[in-house]
């Protein structure tokens, strides 16, 4: 009884298939097939050793067998067809007895054959039995194809490792010079011992006499299943040891040391837990992932479909004519410094009454995406720092919030509803797919009806205003000349209002509008959210803002009432302010040290903006005629301020130096002595940190409303360091560090005058001492003086001593432009380490 060959005596992937054509011959071979009969195997010698069994080496891929009546079996041999030439003498039989013959025969020989399959193992398992029927009708293809296509049909099916027996010798040749020598495949054969044969050692010893006698000695072998198995519950799972463990373990045993294989177990063991600092997670700014891709369904999708009815050339052409053109500067895409663009506001807002069909395309189109990102991420940072409680309590309350969209043409209303859907999906984990989800009421100020029709289109249960109700002229309650009841005012719980301060010119218009929207503030606990872009003047709009609301509406320690200015100040009168609290960016409410003067400054380079990047769309990619980078970073300045609310009252939030020296020492290591831990008075990364070798550099605008610079090396802190090589621009940080000093800003001027202005004076004011001087009412002795009070390149020339000695240009001299260069950079090499001794 043959057995299946073990998998360690089979050594190529085509094991099955070679099995199969061992065992049964194609009826489709080139050489003749001889009639239907059994198939004969010889008797199996008892051994203990293996042999080779090899599949026959004939060209053809199974044996020819001849029928011997008087044995009954098929022995190799010529082929014949019938048994009637072995013996003349033999009676003719007749047609019926060669039928009856015949059927015993195949009857005799399917008995065998399943006897021999049953022996193998193969004919209880139908995927076997299939592939066997697969490979035999594989082999039955042969007479159907020339030998070229036979051997290209054998080379796709088994590639380089071809089965011994299905290529001639002419195939072979044919083979090998069309791809090479193959590989032939053979099966090897383990010898079969008795199941019940026992393990025997022979045992001699001596008898005595100087020879040696046999002893009988039987052990019976003991069946791995029948070891005893012991649990130790302290030593834990067995592990498997890996190569590196291995040469790990011969090291140490050379150097009679020992290993501990926990070590591997760490490294291989990924940590459950986030590698970053709680408190650092806590602190981040950012949306999750921090690339925001605007979703199809809200956002991208409904667009397209608007879009799709107009000409792509038309969108881009209007486009770039009402924003600035190609790149559309003077879109919500912040064009660089180094483009030198007038900073001019937004040409379309929402709340014009005058806007074509095209120029509604270009708003969704171009602002669209932008005020987006920029919204949903400033949510985001508000959701983090107001917590679970304050969204979830807008959710439950009745009617869901109230939110007003007063510029945004409907885009921040879609970035809300993102919030609230994530929010949603957090408490109902098993909310059906398409259920509705309480967003509340939505308004959205939209002044043409151009672009109300399309933002109706992709808002559902929304109110549209085309204009905003004016709060600052209507009386609060009865007056002598009309004793009705005040009208009654809308509240919403939410105001988002993005670039909506750099249209209006005038700076009291600006603090009237702004006054307005904050009168459109629940007073208990309403947010008023202001974005503009994050260029100098966007900034001045947002912090002339803050600047107003601290002083006339937000109460703070120390700050509790505001004196109007009237005619006289004995007519003043004192107004007590609101409690409040600026939520996000600020972490204090002192004046912004960013913010020097009212008003705009020129030649500003300091200014509190943020970034977020976010994923174009393809209708803004062919606008901008982008054919490489899809994704923008949009950049902005904000301010969100809560109305009614001041949990520094409630929570015991400390922003003052205190805050910010508690903060320097870091909430790494918190304990019961450390100080209070809240997010609201750490300080925040105003610009992108520097990431330089072995140190984190971070420019701060602290609790105390001061920008420092702090450093965090690697000696400081193994987890600060970590943290701070992953940190971004605008996270809050709180694992401290290890020095701090002041930052030197550059703030512009203050009476307004740029460099180019600047230049310009000092070079008038030159011209006209020349000419005095030429006509003799001054002496030369003070125009020297006034001209060494302050040279060319802004250095005083008592601070020159210090600087590197570079000669002055003679008139009519000739500088090449290298060493122009060159004496410029040594100029401000001194300069910069002068001002770091200074400091």
């Amino acid at each position: 009884m043959l057995s299946r060959p073990s998998a360690s005596s089979v050594s190529c992937p085509h094991a099955r298939q070679l099995l199969r054509a061992r065992f049964y011959c194609p009826t489709g071979s080139r050489q003749a097939r001889g009639v239907t009969g059994g198939l004969t195997t010889q008797p199996r010698r008892n051994t203990t050793q293996r042999r080779p069994y090899s599949v026959a080496s004939q060209p053809s891929p199974c044996r020819t067998y001849s029928y011997t009546p008087k044995a009954s079996q098929w022995t190799p041999g010529q082929r014949a067809v019938s048994t009637a030439a072995a013996s003349a003498e033999a009676p003719q039989p007749s047609e019926t007895d060669h039928i009856n013959a015949l059927i015993e025969r195949i009857n005799a020989n399917e008995d065998e054959m399943a006897q021999l399959m049953d022996d193998l193992d193969m004919m209880g398992d139908p995927e076997d039995m299939e592939g066997i029927r697969e490979f035999v009708q594989f082999l039955s293809e042969r007479d159907q194809h020339t030998p070229e296509s036979w051997v290209h049909l054998v080379r796709q099916q088994f590639g380089e490792t071809v089965p011994e027996g299905v290529l001639n010798e002419n195939e072979m040749r044919l083979y090998t010079t069309l791809y090479g020598e193959p590989i032939i495949q053979e099966i090897f054969e383990e010898s079969i011992e008795e199941e019940d044969e026992q393990n025997t050692e022979q045992l001699y010893r001596e008898d005595g006499e100087g020879n040696w006698e046999e002893v009988e000695y039987e052990q019976e072998a003991e069946a791995e299943d029948d070891i005893p198995v012991v649990y130790d519950m302290e030593l834990g799972r067995e592990e498997k040891e890996t190569i590196a463990m291995r040469r790990t373990r011969e090291v140490a045993e050379q150097l009679g040391g020992e290993i501990m294989l926990e070590q591997f177990e760490n490294e291989a063991v990924p940590e459950s837990a986030p590698r970053a600092h709680p408190l650092t997670m806590e602190g981040r700014f950012q949306p999750d992932p921090s690339t925001i891709y605007l979703p199809k369904n809200t956002v991208t999708g409904p667009i397209s479909v608007i879009l799709s009815e107009f000409s792509n050339k038309h969108i881009a052409d209007t486009a770039r004519r009402l924003f600035g053109g190609p790149g559309l500067p003077h879109s919500t895409t912040t064009a660089p410094p180094r483009a030198q663009l007038p900073q001019l506001p937004i040409p379309l807002t929402a709340s014009q009454h005058f806007m074509g069909e095209m120029e509604a395309n270009s708003f969704l189109a171009a602002l669209y995406p932008g005020i987006y990102a920029s919204t949903l991420s400033v949510l985001v940072e508000i959701r983090k720092r107001l917590g679970t409680d304050w969204i979830r309590g807008l959710i439950s309350q009745e009617g869901g919030p109230n939110i007003l969209d007063a510029s945004g043409g409907g885009a921040g209303i879609l970035a809300w509803r993102d919030i609230i859907r994530a929010e949603w999906e957090t408490m109902v984990p098993d909310h059906p797919e398409g259920a509705p989800i309480p967003y509340g009421r939505s308004t959205v100020l939209t002044g043409s009806e151009t672009l109300r029709l399309r933002a109706s289109a992709m808002l559902e249960n929304t109110s549209f205003l085309p204009r905003l109700p004016d709060y600052l002229h209507v009386r609060k309650e009865p007056t002598l000349e009309d004793t009705r009841a005040p009208p009654k005012r809308k509240q919403f719980d939410v105001v988002i209002a993005p670039h909506s301060l750099l249209n209006i010119e005038e700076e009291y218009e600006r603090k009237a509008y702004v006054e307005n929207l904050w009168a459109l503030l629940n007073p208990n606990g309403g947010i008023l959210i202001l974005l503009e872009k994050g260029r100098q003047k966007g900034f001045e709009a947002i912090a002339g803002a803050r600047e107003m609301l601290l002083k006339r509406h937000v109460a703070s320690p120390g700050s509790t009432e505001y004196a109007t200015a009237l005619e006289s100040p004995e007519d003043s009168e004192t107004v007590a302010k609101e409690p409040g609290m600026i939520i996000a960016p600020c972490t204090n409410h002192s004046t912004c040290p960013m913010h020097n003067a009212a008003g705009q400054t020129k030649g500003r380079k300091d200014y509190c903006h943020f970034e977020q990047r976010y994923i174009r769309p393809d209708f803004l990619q062919r606008i901008m005629g982008a054919k490489d980078r899809n994704h923008e970073d949009v950049k902005f300045s904000y301010l969100a301020v809560q109305r009614g609310v001041d949990m520094r009252q409630e929570r015991g939030i400390r922003q003052d130096a205190e805050a910010t020296d508690a903060a320097f020492a870091g909430f790494e290591q918190q304990d019961e002595s450390s100080p209070a831990f809240h997010p609201l008075a750490l300080p925040r990364a105003v610009y992108p940190p520097l990431k330089r070798r072995g140190h984190v550099t971070f420019d701060f605008c602290t609790p105390a409303g001061k920008i420092e610079r702090w450093t965090v090396p690697r000696s400081f802190s193994r987890q600060a360091y970590r943290d701070a090589r992953k940190s971004r621009w605008g996270d809050l940080w709180a694992l401290g560090a290890k020095t701090r000093i002041p930052r030197k800003l550059n703030l512009g001027d203050k009476h307004g005058e740029g460099k180019k202005e600047r230049l310009a004076r000092r070079a008038a004011d030159k011209a006209a001492m020349r000419e005095v001087d030429e006509e003799g009412d001054i002496d030369e002795h003070a125009r020297d003086e006034e001209e060494e009070d302050e040279d060319e390149d802004g250095v005083l020339a008592d601070d020159r001593s210090e600087l590197p000695d570079i000669p002055m240009r003679k008139k009519g001299q000739n500088i090449p432009s290298w060493k122009k260069h060159a004496d410029k950079k040594k100029l401000r090499q001194a300069m910069r380490k002068r001002s770091v001794e200074d400091i």
